[in-house]
């Protein structure tokens, strides 16, 4: 199926609703049926709907004003993480056999191919849910995501299948998702790599750069010493890296280090957070959005 051209298409936009396009998603509708695609994608609605209204936009998450993550707060991270991963490597799998990277028949990418957008909304489905029963919004996920992986363990923003895993927010507005995937030769796939490291650096640096104004905002509606902290070092620090990811739109948060107190917030989970980490489906954490 990878190698026909065949498209398929899937899009949602975190916190304000969610659409559905497809194209050419052969067998899609006889895996799920009609009635069931569509109660699924309702569910799907209703936890992003839900989500909204608890946690807000992933860009108004709000971060300790120290710079650390509290250690609670890493354990529901990690607990999502754990409890995402069954439905997570389904997902890896079938890109792994689209990629052709598991030497799968024909046969074998055929089936991938009719379940690749079934499997999709399962694990948005399942990851939202596992989120709201835990008690973490897209925000501070997506946050902990950037810091743990990109920063701590300095996991590469390309990670993903070798082919074109992209988006396309026309007529859907900036915070909409659409995932379009299609065949690529070898000889395209570094091209396809860096293109998609643009993709998600450029994602990342857009949210978490409101995030990063928020934290800077409520120190300085909390004027004064921090524990262990000098205060007018720290702002300085936080309006220092705030001025960079502004004029640096491929930025990655703390790029060039994470503070010490973040760095010592994460570094007690590195070997589960590496655990947990999956090269195939980063693209689907972090989301991609619009093209230049």
């Amino acid at each position: 199926m990878a190698g026909t051209g065949k498209k398929w298409f899937i899009g949602c936009g975190i916190g304000c609703g969610f659409f559905i396009l497809l194209t050419a998603g052969i067998g899609t509708f006889g895996y799920f049926g009609i009635k069931g695609f569509k109660d699924r994608t309702d569910r799907i609605e209703a936890t992003f709907n839900r989500m909204d209204a608890e946690y807000g936009h992933p860009s108004e998450f709000i971060p300790e004003i120290d710079g650390r993550i509290p250690a609670g707060r890493m354990e529901v991270f990690l607990t999502v993480r754990e409890d995402i991963q069954p439905v997570q490597q389904e997902v890896s799998g079938l890109f792994a056999t689209l990629d052709g990277t598991n030497e799968a028949g024909w046969v074998d990418k055929a089936k991938a191919g009719m379940k690749f957008i079934p499997s999709l909304l399962v694990f948005v489905e399942e990851r939202n849910q596992v989120m709201l029963d835990h008690g973490m919004g897209v925000g501070e996920y997506q946050y902990i995501y950037a810091l743990a992986y990109y920063g701590l363990l300095e996991k590469d923003p390309s990670d993903g299948p070798g082919f074109t895993v992209a988006s396309d927010d026309e007529d859907h507005g900036e915070d909409s998702w659409r995932w379009e995937v299609t065949a690529g030769s070898k000889d395209e796939e570094a091209e396809i790599r860096e293109k998609r490291e643009r993709e998600v650096r450029r994602f990342v640096n857009r949210v978490q750069s409101r995030v990063l104004a928020n934290q800077l905002d409520a120190l300085d509606a909390h004027m004064g010493e921090l524990a262990g902290l000098d205060f007018d070092t720290w702002r300085a620090a936080v309006a220092a890296e705030a001025a960079a990811m502004d004029r640096e739109s491929l930025r990655l948060l703390w790029e060039e280090g994470l503070p010490a107190q973040t760095r010592d917030s994460l570094e007690p989970y590195r070997d589960r957070l590496d655990a947990t980490y999956d090269d195939m489906t980063s693209i689907l954490e972090m989301g991609l959005v619009e093209h230049d």
